[in-house]
């Protein structure tokens, strides 16, 4: 994982500010959590930190990378909604892949990756199911390691825990 360093980050719907210019350090491997009532902008400087929400001002740095402007999929960022976003006509194991496929890794390789994360997110025994058959708990894991199994240099959550099961949740 990486550090993420916002730099006066700020964001401007029209003339209303949203996020007055935040700075903020994060080094690689800590944990940080914004936390906030709701509508104060949480979710939308995760938002920015992911390239999904445009800075008006400001600098984002993703370790030694400047990358306010970049694409989000040129940013090494993983986020994971509160809301799962899951394909319900695919397995646990097809879900938590899918990303690797869509980017032409070599099957081995993927079937590599979900079985070390299914195996740490205890959904090994869940792969050929459907998300229709899994709890709310379980949905959230096979989100949770769709981004896991990309090995990105930082996680974004948005949330995600609210509903994982209260055991793993304390693992």
């Amino acid at each position: 994982m990486t550090g993420v360093t916002l730099s006066n980050v700020i964001k401007k719907y029209g003339e209303t500010q949203v996020i007055h210019g935040i700075d903020l350090g994060i080094e690689d491997g800590e944990f940080c959590v914004f936390v906030g009532p709701s509508g104060c902008g949480k979710s939308t400087l995760l938002r920015m930190i992911a390239g999904l929400e445009d800075t008006t001002d400001g600098q984002i740095a993703i370790g030694a990378r400047d990358v306010t402007r970049a694409d989000p999929a040129e940013r090494g960022v993983a986020m994971v909604f509160q809301t799962y976003a899951l394909y319900p006509h695919m397995t646990v194991e097809e879900n938590m892949g899918f990303g690797l496929r869509m980017t032409g890794h070599p099957k081995a390789e993927i079937k590599a990756k979900v079985a070390e994360a299914s195996k740490v997110l205890k959904l090994d025994d869940y792969l050929a199911r459907k998300p229709k058959a899994l709890s709310g708990g379980q949905r959230q894991r096979v989100a949770i390691g769709r981004a896991i199994v990309r090995g990105p240099e930082v996680f974004l959550f948005d949330e995600p825990l609210s509903n994982l099961d209260a055991e793993l949740r304390v693992e």
